[in-house]
């Protein structure tokens, strides 16, 4: 009957301790989410997370074996064979999209930001290998967060307009 008093006793002792949310998380120095999500539009350490991603990784790979297979770029989720934009997601993940050209939109949720800020990775097929550019309009800090994705601004549209349309004419960069 002891033993159980302790256990319960540090249970309802832990229970709100664990409950609360940490004030900041700090990586490097920057601090890259306060207490309230709205204080910084962005959260760097996952959007790193996100774009590490084994989900994210996979749906790469998959264009990949379609551009290496057929000598075509997918141009939607179906002929790349991976599950519907809304099903490929993670915490930081909300959706990835294939659009024509095999490029990969990739839509994040409220863990990386408030906002809705999207990634743009472009496959290029050079001698059987495929390679993938990273490209954000509207992440202006994101080569700070991943050295190999490059800020792009897109001049004289705004951004409700900047992805491609549903009619698959991709805008360029």
């Amino acid at each position: 009957m002891r033993i159980q008093a302790i256990v319960l006793s540090v249970i309802f002792i832990s229970t709100p301790v664990l409950a609360a949310a940490p004030a900041a998380v700090v990586s490097g120095g920057t601090s890259l989410k306060a207490s309230t999500p709205s204080a910084v539009p962005l959260d760097a350490q996952a959007l790193h997370i996100a774009l590490s991603s084994l989900l994210l990784s996979a749906t790469k790979m998959a264009v990949a074996n379609v551009i290496n297979k057929t000598g075509q770029a997918p141009a939607s989720n179906v002929e790349a064979h991976v599950g519907q934009p809304d099903y490929l997601t993670t915490n930081e993940i909300s959706s990835i999209t294939v659009q024509p050209g095999g490029v990969l939109v990739v839509r994040f949720t409220g863990a990386v930001s408030n906002n809705l800020y999207t990634v743009r990775l472009v496959p290029k097929s050079e001698q059987g290998t495929v390679a993938w550019q990273c490209l954000s309009h509207d992440i202006t800090q994101i080569q700070a967060i991943e050295s190999y994705c490059r800020y792009a601004p897109i001049k004289g549209e705004s951004r409700a307009n900047s992805f491609p349309s549903r009619s698959g004419n991709p805008r360029a960069y």
